[in-house]
């Protein structure tokens, strides 16, 4: 899969010792030189969180998986998230929005990526959280928004999502106006997949 022009992924097995947010600003650094990266939790302060750019016009997104850090950058782009997940990863059928035909987890008629892992067993759940986790991050709010809100349509390793709407009566002002994403399936290190989730329409050519 060939991400569209502009958008850069990489990623780098995390050596014993070393502090994985150091790899992952080292592969920032790479991909956007002489650009400056800073992060601030709005809930607590601390130096963690979304990722800002400084100095270029591009927005990144940083995940890491089992020793490995994983980057992309977007240029001309707001927003942009990536998630890393191991192909054998458990239990994500109990938080994925869903597995049925249409859904996020509807990869099991996908050739590409869809495969099974050396252990037999079927990447379609990871390659749905992958997806799902991607647009949370793109959007910024993480996980503190249900999981099953993200609606994922599409087939092959190209797909389309959106968050559909709070079930209150009266959505909060932090849901902000609805936004859609493109995204992409991709393989990472052995035995990950990763996706990357950019705004739709927002320097994206065809």
């Amino acid at each position: 899969m060939t991400l569209p022009p502009g958008i850069r992924l990489v990623w780098r097995e995390v050596p014993a010792g070393s502090a994985r947010r150091d790899v992952s600003r080292a592969l920032l650094a790479e991909l956007l030189p002489g650009a400056r990266f800073r992060s601030r939790c709005p809930a607590c302060g601390g130096d963690h969180g979304r990722i800002r750019v400084e100095g270029a016009d591009a927005a990144v997104s940083v995940s890491y998986v089992d020793g490995w850090a994983v980057a992309v950058a977007a240029r001309g782009h707001e927003r942009v998230g990536l998630d890393a997940v191991p192909v054998d990863a458990r239990g994500l059928e109990r938080v994925l929005p869903r597995l049925v035909p249409g859904g996020a987890g509807d990869l099991e008629s996908r050739t590409p990526g869809a495969g099974a892992d050396a252990g037999g067993s079927s990447a379609a759940p990871a390659r749905a959280w992958a997806r799902v986790e991607a647009v949370l991050k793109a959007d910024g709010r993480g996980l503190t928004v249900d999981a099953r809100r993200v609606d994922v349509q599409g087939h092959g390793d190209t797909w389309e999502a959106r968050i559909l709407p709070s079930a209150s009566s009266d959505p909060s002002p932090a849901e902000g106006p609805p936004r859609e994403w493109r995204g992409w399936d991709l393989d990472g290190p052995a035995g990950f997949v990763l996706a990357v989730a950019v705004q739709s329409g927002s320097g994206l050519s065809a």
